[in-house]
Parts: structure tokens; C-alpha cells; sequence
């Protein structure tokens, strides 16, 4: 896998036991650089939420990504890299992912379990950076859960791949996921206006988030049930009140400080992605 990955053009660092993938990658940030180890013992999520996995069950890796020269699209970086994680699950899963791989916006990944319903297999946690020598960059985490059995998952509202029926192993879902990532980095990083647009629609395209019910929890302690009606150019979550169309001139705005939670109200009924 080491090989591969270099002969891609990442520079590679794998290990057995890491405090933290994300941490060790902002230690001396590099373009173009991953780390991925066996194990994670102080993994983090979204507002420093823990992230851990029995050793070897789950994919924990972190890429250093050169952020494009226009800054107007770096807080898109999460919803980039989520999406390019996805298509990498789809990649790797083959025709029996097609339709069961989904995003929840800002940086959730979801697949469809064998009863039907939407659980959370991995997340995505992105931290802007500078190399030593000023240049801007993102170190953008992977969290995914590949092999472990359902009393080893943390939460009911969690999943694996293999409790969603896939036995893949680990070192094909980096491959997968560093090509994936790596291909929507250059394009980004290009800023073609209409390369980002393109990734613009695909992200929104399987974001499952977009047309779903959801519980906006925000920092004050409050929960706004709003119906999420897109994304803006700006990566924002665009929501009204239930029962208005998406034009509305309550319509708000959320961007990812605004959100403790944007949960999703029906798991179950929400739209198939493809």
C-alpha cells in the first residue's frame, strides 16, 4: 500500500499507534502528505468530540491538501473531502454501493444498512494550516468504520461497512479514499469557475441533508426543526421553517459555527443517493 500511495504522489507515513492522525499531520505540515495508523488513541471529531475504534477496525488517516489561491472556496474543504470520500466508498464497494452512500452535511458519511435505515459509518474533520513556508494548506482527517461488530460501535445511530454487509478491508479504502481526495484537490486547487462548480453540484447531488427534516441544535441550547433545502456558494446550510418552500423569506443560512448538531429528523425516509 506504501508503494502505491507514493508512486501517487503523496508522501507516506504510516504507523502502528498514533495519538491523533490529525495532530501528528499538523505537527510539521507538508503538501501532499498522509498519515494513517493502525491504531488512534486520542482521535477527535467536529468540536473536539472523541473518535475511537478497536485497533485495525477502522480506517484513521489524515491528508495535507494545498488550498486554492482563492480563499472564497476554502470552507468548502470539509464538504470537498466528504464527497470525495464518498465516491471513494463507492469506488471500493463497487455496484452494491450504488444508492447506499450518502453525505450529511457538514462532514458526516452514511450508508444504508441491511434494514433499510441511513447510519453513520465515518466523519470528516478539517483544520487550516500554513507549511513553513506560508503557503495555506488544510490537513483534512478521515475517520471511517470498516470491520467492527455492532457492540463495538459507539452509538445505535453508528454503523460499519461490515455491518452494512461489505467485508472490505482496510488498506483498499485509503487507496481509494487518497485518489479520490487527491483528484478533487487538484481540481479545486485549479479554481476553474466551472471545475468548482462542477464539485459544487456533485457534493450537493448525494448530500442527504438536502431536502430531509432536520433538529438544528445551535450553541445557545436551542432546536429549530427546519426543513434544509440546499447549500450555498458559501458552504452554508439553507433551511426553512416546515411547511415553506425553499424561496422563503425566512429561509436562514447556517454555517458550520453556527451548528452544535444538524440532525437528521428521519434517518429512514430520506432520499437514495447515488
Amino acid at each position: 500500500m506504501a508503494r502505491n500511495l507514493r508512486r501517487a504522489g503523496w508522501v507516506v507515513e504510516l504507523l502502528d499507534e498514533v495519538d491523533s492522525t490529525n495532530a501528528r499531520a499538523m505537527g510539521k505540515p507538508q503538501p501532499w502528505a498522509l498519515v494513517a495508523a493502525h491504531l488512534q488513541t486520542s482521535g477527535r471529531g467536529r468540536l473536539t468530540r472523541s473518535w475511537q475504534a478497536p485497533a485495525g477496525s477502522a480506517v484513521t488517516m489524515s491528508m495535507t491538501l494545498p488550498l486554492p489561491a482563492d480563499g472564497a472556496t476554502w470552507g468548502w474543504a470539509p464538504l470537498f473531502v466528504g464527497d470525495a470520500v464518498r465516491g471513494a466508498l463507492v469506488d471500493v464497494l463497487g455496484d452494491k454501493g450504488v444508492g447506499r452512500v450518502g453525505t450529511k452535511w457538514p462532514n458526516d458519511l452514511l450508508v444504508r444498512d441491511p434494514d433499510g435505515t441511513w447510519r453513520k459509518v465515518g466523519g470528516i474533520l478539517c483544520q487550516m494550516t500554513r507549511s513553513a513556508d506560508g503557503t495555506p494548506l488544510v490537513v483534512a482527517g478521515v475517520g471511517l468504520n470498516v470491520s467492527q461488530e455492532r457492540e463495538e460501535l459507539p452509538v445505535e445511530t453508528a454503523t460499519s461497512l461490515r455491518c452494512a454487509g461489505y467485508d472490505i478491508g482496510r488498506e483498499a479504502v485509503i487507496e481509494a479514499v487518497a485518489a479520490r481526495v487527491m483528484a478533487s484537490a487538484v481540481t479545486w486547487g485549479r479554481a476553474s469557475g466551472h471545475e468548482v462548480a462542477a464539485l459544487r453540484k456533485r457534493m450537493r447531488d448525494h448530500c442527504l441533508t438536502i431536502g430531509a427534516d432536520v433538529d438544528i441544535h445551535t450553541p445557545d441550547g436551542a432546536v429549530h426543526r427546519r426543513c434544509a433545502t440546499g447549500i450555498d456558494d458559501e458552504g452554508r446550510l439553507e433551511a426553512v421553517p416546515l411547511g415553506e418552500q425553499a424561496d422563503s423569506p425566512n429561509r436562514m443560512a447556517y454555517s458550520v459555527a453556527d451548528i452544535v448538531h444538524a440532525r437528521l429528523h428521519r434517518s429512514d425516509d430520506l432520499r437514495t443517493g447515488q
